[in-house]
């Protein structure tokens, strides 16, 4: 007997699937009847397995959506107390809106070590239109998170340059805004008050009531209307994570950088945060990029999938164009006639790269000019 909250493990392990309702009575009972031995990769071309992960995928969603997980609203039905406040407004106005609005430029990252310079990320080389999404994927320590921390501004660049909206990244700013894996909330604040901090920083000419309204809006379109004064400290992980994506959007930032952030969570709050950061996305449209591990979370939520290939010496080594209809959500996506065909590509790259390979092979460096070119 194993307990999961992953389907795919669950699918390509067990005979039988048994969900567990939010009120912890047992839930629906799905067989599994595919045949044994099960391959992860080729389960992907199955179409009893597409059709149970759908199936297994709408009733545990259906099921959280029902019982209110996490004590909030459900996003899509909430309508919003204010329109987007004027100071918001004002704020997203880019001064430079061009095709290269986001830029990274032979794009290296250096560490001293003992044993001399140890280089983590090279020549990384990519072009991000305003207002696009993309999602960084590969193996653990390929420097997704590298990439991301340069372009936050909390990590020094060894060479090249990231440029955005015409001026080159320096330093922290909090035009570019950035959800960690793990919220960071002020436990002794309030969710309003946690919001307001950066709020109160980034539009010093608004009013009182113009704050206000900004702090309030992004709350409660993460489904937080009524929890806005309860602690930090009395909020679940999942509010919490809520929290930090609210305050992030709040600042209307030119870039939004999400490092991990459902990584911390179960699978079914994951699921419903993805699809509440998508909902706010598709509100603000702002340049978003997202680190991820997962597969099915960079497909649903990008434009393109840049795949890094494994470090050291980590870089780009494909670019996947993602042209799946939005609003997205992921019922809809696993139910989508070419959503498989995007996962095999990203799944087919990972397990080129599985157990630490390093290899620059032939496909990887025809693709790349490709993918530049078409940026």
């Amino acid at each position: 007997m194993l307990i999961t909250n992953d389907v795919d493990e669950a699918i390509i392990l067990a005979d039988r699937i048994i969900a567990l309702n939010p009120d912890g009575t047992l839930g629906a009972e799905f067989p599994v009847s595919l045949p044994r031995p099960r391959d992860r990769m080729e389960m992907n071309h199955n179409a009893a397995f597409k059709t149970l992960r759908a199936d297994v995928t709408r009733y545990l969603m259906d099921a959280g959506i029902e019982a209110k997980v996490e004590g909030t609203k459900r996003l899509p039905n909430v309508t919003p107390i204010h329109s987007v406040p004027k100071a918001v407004a004002e704020a997203s106005q880019s001064i430079r809106p061009d095709d290269a609005y986001l830029t990274f430029r032979e794009l290296h990252k250096v560490y001293p070590t003992p044993k001399g310079p140890l280089t983590v990320v090279e020549d990384f080389d990519l072009k991000v239109k305003k207002g696009e999404f993309i999602s960084l994927i590969g193996h653990s320590g390929c420097g997704k998170s590298t990439v991301l921390t340069m372009a936050a501004g909390l990590n020094p660049i060894s060479k090249g340059n990231i440029r955005l909206d015409g001026w080159d990244v320096q330093g922290a700013d909090p035009e570019r805004a950035v959800v960690f894996q793990s919220p960071n909330l002020f436990p002794w604040l309030s969710a309003k008050e946690n919001v307001a901090i950066g709020v109160d920083k980034v539009y010093p000419k608004a009013s009182v009531a113009e704050r206000q309204d900004v702090v309030e809006y992004y709350l409660e379109r993460v489904g937080l209307a009524d929890s806005m004064d309860k602690q930090a400290s009395d909020l679940s992980n999942g509010m919490k994570q809520r929290v930090g994506i609210a305050r992030a959007f709040a600042l209307s930032p030119k870039l939004l950088l999400l490092d991990e952030p459902f990584g911390m969570l179960d699978s079914l709050t994951r699921w419903e945060l993805q699809e509440v950061l998508m909902e706010v996305w598709s509100r603000t449209k702002v340049t978003a990029i997202c680190v991820t591990h997962d597969v099915d979370e960079a497909i649903l939520l990008a434009d393109r999938v840049v795949m890094m290939t494994n470090g050291p010496q980590a870089t780009i080594g494909k670019i996947t164009d993602v042209n799946l209809p939005r609003p997205r959500t992921r019922k809809a996506l696993l139910e989508h006639p070419d959503y498989y065909t995007y996962r095999q590509e990203v799944l087919d790259f990972l397990e080129e790269y599985e157990h630490g390979n390093t290899s620059k092979t032939a496909s990887q460096t025809s693709d790349k000019p490709k993918a530049v070119a078409a940026e």
